[in-house]
């Protein structure tokens, strides 16, 4: 069985900066209630901007006025205001200005309504990510004909349909965005040979990696590399996502050196195989618990310990499977897959460290989102990996279980048919619009966990992990 994520591997993940993070505390969205960033000695020792080859004389204070400047920038097009915030998201940057992205947002509510492709797909995605509630079928009607069928005229239009495959997969059950994902990916495949080669790399690696599925911090460096190939540039909104590309890789590596200086204290009461695994998981979860006192006055141990619990029953139930030879049911399997993913256990550890309490009102929300996120990962690693592990459906794979169970089904196109429902109700949970007592930082790590899964699980026909090795490189080195 493949190992859980570490909290290391989910905050290499997200984009955006928690607020319990030392490095969010220090850095300031622009905006009139808020300072800039400057990276301080007690977060990275040792460590001057002026000293980076790509920091050198870099001032990133001015360079988030320029583009906070850009934002203000009149007379702009909604069309231009949208796409430049697009552009902040794409390359993790906008949490600098959300105050800014915010007005933009609200001026540009009619764009909706356009009868342009890109100007109703772009502010409808941008909308639902910032918690509008607008119906896609309502939306989508005008582009369709008396059937519901895309009108293929649109086929012309490339900006505009990668737009509409962008938004298919932010889909919440309707019907008009399962035939979106299936008329622009089926015509940009078809276009991309005769497109520019600049262009038909993108359009390339956003068939390959939908941008809402993957890894934001991933795609922002492709993102970036498209941008500079085009002849018109904005080289503000460049130098700022190049700079913040080194913060966070300075910030991971710190991170990878944090969980080698681990001294937990001495256990005598355990094989000596285990003891220095104990010792790991009782200094490392009483000094998160002992942050989370610190930081928000809340005492989580026992939601913790009970967690861990849960975590080692199920593996206790998994190693039962395999000593009695038993094969379980693939529902069974899956219900405790979902805990021994180890998701459910990192999500409520980030869950406390931002300052969540567990109540009445959020518990039933973020169950369902948790568990949305573990099935996900479960999928993606049993599908995969099951092979790699010669798990052979007795401790640890679906796929295994779903042949025995249905000898002539196609067990792959099942696990993805169901990894695409959870999305959809992961997606509802997230962006529905109704009120919510959770964080927008953690429904957004919840999402960025279900997006790391691509990279962690995404297995060639060699058994490697190409997209991940890529990703490790492009972070830490």
């Amino acid at each position: 069985m493949a190992a859980a994520p570490t909290f290391f591997s989910i905050c290499s993940a997200k984009p955006l900066l928690h607020s319990a993070s030392p490095v969010a505390r220090n850095v300031g969205r622009t905006s009139r209630n808020r300072g800039f960033f400057r990276p301080s000695p007690g977060i990275y020792p040792g460590w001057e901007p002026a000293s980076h080859e790509l920091l050198h004389d870099f001032d990133l204070q001015e360079s988030l006025a320029n583009v906070q400047a850009l934002l203000h920038q009149y007379p702009m097009s909604r069309r231009d205001m949208l796409t430049t915030v697009d552009h902040l998201k794409r390359l993790c940057i906008d949490h600098y200005f959300q105050d800014e992205i915010d007005s933009v947002m609200d001026a540009c509510v009619d764009l909706v309504h356009s009868d342009d492709l890109l100007d109703a797909t772009l502010s409808l995605r941008l909308m639902r990510e910032a918690g509008y509630y607008v119906s896609a079928d309502d939306v989508l009607r005008k582009f369709t004909n008396d059937n519901g069928d895309f009108n293929h005229g649109l086929t012309k239009d490339i900006r505009g349909m990668l737009s509409l495959q962008d938004m298919s997969y932010l889909n919440m059950g309707e019907p008009s965005l399962y035939k979106a994902n299936e008329f622009s990916g089926k015509h940009l495949r078809l276009a991309i040979k005769y497109l520019e080669p600049s262009l038909a790399r993108y359009v390339r690696r956003s068939l390959d990696h939908p941008y809402h599925v993957s890894l934001m911090q991933y795609k922002a460096r492709h993102h970036l590399s498209y941008l500079q190939s085009l002849p018109t540039r904005n080289t503000s909104i460049e130098d700022l996502a190049l700079a913040e590309f080194q913060i966070k890789k300075l910030q991971h590596q710190r991170e990878i050196q944090e969980v080698k200086r681990w001294d937990p204290a001495a256990v005598d009461s355990l094989p000596s195989y285990m003891i220095s695994c104990y010792r790991a998981l009782y200094t490392v979860t009483n000094d998160i618990a002992a942050m989370v006192r610190k930081e928000h006055g809340l005492n989580p141990i026992t939601h913790l310990k009970q967690a861990w619990a849960a975590l080692f029953d199920g593996f206790m139930i998994e190693g039962k499977w395999l000593y009695t030879n038993q094969a379980p049911t693939s529902e069974d399997y899956l219900r405790n897959g979902i805990v021994t993913s180890g998701a459910p256990l990192v999500l409520l550890h980030l869950f406390f460290l931002l300052g969540h309490d567990l109540t009445e009102g959020n518990n039933d929300h973020m169950l369902r989102i948790i568990s949305c996120t573990a099935k996900i990962m479960r999928l993606w690693d049993d599908m995969g990996s099951a092979k790699d592990e010669s798990q052979e459906g007795l401790d640890g794979s679906y796929k295994e279980l779903y042949h025995r169970e249905n000898p002539h089904g196609d067990a792959e196109k099942h696990m993805l048919e169901m990894i695409a429902s959870e999305w959809q109700d992961l997606n509802r949970e997230c962006f529905s619009g109704t009120k919510s007592t959770l964080s927008h930082t953690f429904i957004g790590a919840s999402l960025n966990f279900a997006r790391m899964v691509r990279v962690m699980y995404g297995y060639d026909d060699e058994q490697r992990l190409p997209i991940l090795e890529d990703y490790t490189r492009m972070l830490l080195f």
